[in-house]
């Protein structure tokens, strides 16, 4: 498995450009952040270099919604700016969402108005016609769904067997699901039994411990069982640790490299 460090959750002590550093201090080879609109694109090519890491996803929308027909144009152009931005960088996973989010995740707006077949048949609408643009480029989109409880109220989606179908209705390779084992342990729990039955839709997976959104050992998810089932299902894609540490971020680096 590829261990990567969420650089916007992990050695926030310090500036974002001199997370760089800390982050192959702590002995990562990947690291992962959101939103790229609003960073030096350039200066973390050059840091990623300079370092010796790569960057194994960023967020491929960010503005738009996938649910809401009227954005699709908006949302489509958007993900394929981000396609080539993931080119440049040499990134091979974008991070997707039914929904827009805002200031501190928030759901910037769930469309009441529109039904949730309606949402669901724009999704695969959205995801059929990006399809073959990741494919032509080689850049996997993982589609995450988010807890709906804590952190992300009214967001679309919020649960594997949504995401899974979705992805399987559009057939691609280069269409996966992120697990996000933090929001779906709020949102359904069952978190073995899970990754078990959908582990050949998933392509990317996100590790935080419940309540509180800190590493592993702080809340109630058996984390030792977790990564030993991924082991045993063969899992050797990226294991993002999107996580706020209760410690300092590089004491807590270091232990999440021994998972």
């Amino acid at each position: 498995m590829k261990k990567s460090a969420c650089i916007e959750m992990l050695f926030t002590e310090v500036p974002f450009e001199e997370r760089f550093f800390l982050a192959k201090e702590a002995g990562f080879h990947y690291i992962e952040f959101w939103s790229w609109k609003d960073k030096d694109i350039a200066k973390i090519k050059s840091l990623c270099e300079k370092y010796d890491l790569r960057i194994a996803s960023f967020s491929g929308d960010q503005d738009f919604s996938m649910i809401h027909q009227e954005e699709n144009e908006d949302y489509i152009s958007f993900v394929v700016e981000s396609i080539h931005t993931a080119l440049f960088l040499d990134c091979k996973y974008l991070v997707l969402h039914s929904n827009a989010l805002g200031a501190g995740g928030k759901v910037v707006n769930a469309f009441p108005e529109i039904s949730t077949y309606e949402k669901f048949d724009n999704m695969f609408h959205v995801l059929s016609r990006l399809a073959p643009i990741a494919e032509q480029n080689e850049i996997t989109l993982v589609l995450e769904a988010l807890n709906t409880q804590v952190d992300h109220v009214n967001n679309f989606l919020a649960y594997t067997k949504d995401a899974a179908a979705l992805i399987t209705m559009v057939k691609s390779n280069y269409i996966k699901i992120l697990y996000d084992v933090y929001h779906m342990q709020i949102n359904e729990g069952n978190i073995i039994d899970s990754i078990t039955r959908y582990i050949k839709l998933i392509g990317y997976i996100h590790i935080a411990d419940v309540p509180g959104r800190n590493e592993p050992g702080t809340g109630e998810i058996n984390y030792k069982n977790v990564m030993e089932r991924f082991r045993q299902l063969g899992y050797d894609g990226v294991v993002g640790f999107e996580l706020l540490p209760t410690r300092t971020s590089m004491k807590v680096a270091r232990e999440l490299l021994e998972l």
